[in-house]
């Protein structure tokens, strides 16, 4: 009785160590890993519809789904993270982005970023008090601000900027005094079912223009541009899902719209241009005239 006790035992221990030899030789390598920060922007949707899917599990990317625009920096700076979605604007904003470079590009704002007020323009330019302005501080929606200001001739020192994140900013009601905010989908959709009206958006906008991209830091893209290219691939087929079958689309990433309905979502998607496929010129000049590197874009 004793021994077999005993080799019950040993049995135990030698199935408990080739379990964990066996997680140890298959778990996923952190080290190999690719961190990349994002947000439910609607042009980034496409990245969720492929995690979602599964598309992602046997690639080296990993992402970290975020709300405020500020925090890409702040996990890059880090080290948390290796790459982020974003603007030209928000990189503009990182300490040091020299070595940041946007790998492929994927959608030009064209209505989906607006300002939006309880006042009209002419009632905002003829307001006696100061007027709060409520955005998310050293990011894109400074940036729309200045623009917005210098297009319109409007007094910088008219305005009040209150520092707010998305989350707060949807909370916002019209009330007797005049506010200004500025916010993008998914989060203007809510804006404008309270009834806040837009003053301008990246489609009326004359001298600003808005695109997307994924950056990463170079030395990361160095070796591994066909596992980028990949994920370009799947990015590009999430889009032709999109495309092709939106309410299936819709349903697989609404759990990180902020409850925007299908009708927002598909209101928001006509309101971007996507330009992941092939080169666009004119794009690629204008962020040059920025002075953002465009060498590591894949073709």
């Amino acid at each position: 009785m004793k021994k077999a006790r005993v080799l019950s035992f040993v049995l135990v221990l030698l199935v408990a160590a080739v379990a964990v030899l066996y997680y140890y030789v298959n778990r996923p390598n952190e080290a190999s890993k690719i961190h990349i920060s994002t947000n439910p922007w609607v042009g980034f949707t496409p990245f969720i519809y492929a995690q979602e899917k599964g598309w992602l599990e046997k690639t080296p990317f990993q992402f970290m789904w975020l709300v405020d625009l500020t925090d890409n920096a702040r996990l890059y700076e880090q080290g948390f993270t290796q790459g982020f979605t974003a603007t030209q604007y928000e990189l503009f904003h990182f300490k040091n982005h020299d070595t940041i470079k946007p790998v492929f590009l994927i959608d030009r704002s064209n209505g989906a970023d607006a300002i939006v007020s309880n006042r009209s323009l002419q009632e905002i330019r003829d307001s006696k008090e100061p007027v709060d302005v409520y955005l998310e501080r050293e990011s894109l929606n400074e940036d729309f601000f200045e623009a917005f200001l210098r297009e319109n001739g409007l007094n910088r020192d008219h305005f009040h900027k209150i520092d707010a994140s998305q989350k707060s900013i949807v909370t916002l009601q019209p009330s007797q005094k005049p506010i200004v905010i500025i916010s993008y989908e998914p989060y203007i959709s809510k804006l404008y079912a309270k009834g806040f009206v837009p003053l301008a958006s990246t489609r009326t906008m004359k001298t600003f223009f808005v695109i997307d991209a994924l950056y990463m830091d170079e030395a990361v893209i160095e070796g591994r541009e066909k596992e980028f290219r990949h994920l370009k691939e799947l990015f590009q087929v999430s889009v032709e899902r999109l495309k092709s079958d939106p309410h299936e689309y819709y349903q697989t990433v609404k759990g990180y719209l902020e409850g925007q309905s299908y009708e927002e979502f598909m209101h928001s998607v006509s309101q971007i241009e996507w330009l992941y496929e092939g080169q666009r010129n004119d794009i690629i000049e204008h962020l040059r005239k920025q002075k953002v590197g465009t060498d590591k874009l894949l073709p």
